[in-house]
């Protein structure tokens, strides 16, 4: 992809989700948050994508894909109130909708079309599909990987304010005492804990730690354990042997990383 075309789509990813916006921050706030780690992905995803020695082309292709990762929440929230995908839409495949029926990628060559909606597809499933010499696949670890990093910044964040809680950013989950053993269970096997399992905010804390055995490259793991947010995360959990182990066991694995 040409720096032309990655700057046509910034453009027009800004007026779009600009278009959503009130002007009154409290209620724009969701939609605020959305952009913004839009703009965090990016990043995200242009580091990866530069410390794997991509060219010039992949790069701007892998940061279309970040611009428009989430393109799909924006009419999902003004829908539903939420970002919770059971509870509304799927916010994939809505995005890929909106693409397509704005004629957004119209204009790309068709490898670069394809590529970019498969990403779009597979950021937020459980897991990617079993076909490693697609041309799509780097890409869509690359998305997945640099959305998680951004996810954990931004949970860490949250779960360390007690100030303006918002249940849309927790999808509403409840805060209770307790923890569903499935989640312990996952993260002591190290395999990604089913979304299915959440019954509270704890739950929802342990699911976020457990994405560390999806990710796909070593220097995501080096990213996450500098920037600390897991370990944040993590100690905003009760105190408890079985909450302990499960921590532990996620931090040896980013000195260790379990990649695809």
């Amino acid at each position: 992809m040409q720096i032309d075309t990655l700057n046509r789509l910034s453009a027009w990813f800004d007026d779009y989700t600009q278009s959503f916006l009130s002007g009154n921050a409290k209620v724009d706030a969701p939609l605020t948050l959305k952009i913004d780690h839009t703009a965090r992905v990016r990043e995200n995803i242009r580091e990866l994508a530069v410390s794997l020695s991509l060219d010039k082309a992949k790069i701007h292709l892998a940061e279309a894909i970040a611009l428009f990762h989430d393109v799909g929440r924006f009419e999902q929230y003004r829908c539903y109130q939420t970002f919770h995908d059971s509870h509304s839409v799927n916010h994939a495949k809505k995005g890929i909708d909106v693409l397509t029926q704005l004629n957004v990628l119209e204009s790309l060559p068709d490898i670069e079309r394809t590529i970019i909606i498969d990403a779009i597809r597979f950021h937020n499933v459980p897991a990617l599909p079993d076909n490693n010499g697609s041309p799509s696949m780097l890409f869509m670890r690359l998305i997945r990987d640099a959305d998680k990093l951004d996810i954990w910044k931004v949970f860490a964040e949250y779960f360390q304010n007690d100030k303006d809680r918002n249940p849309v950013m927790v999808q509403h989950f409840v805060d209770q005492p307790g923890w569903d053993p499935k989640m312990i269970e996952a993260i002591l096997e190290k395999r990604t804990a089913r979304f299915k399992n959440i019954k509270n905010i704890n739950d929802y804390k342990l699911f976020q730690l457990s994405w560390v055995f999806g990710l796909h490259f070593p220097v995501s793991a080096v990213l996450a354990r500098k920037r600390g947010h897991l370990a944040a995360i993590a100690g905003t959990l009760p105190v408890d042997d079985a909450i302990k182990q499960a921590v532990a066991t996620v931090m040896a694995a980013l000195e260790r990383p379990v990649c695809e």
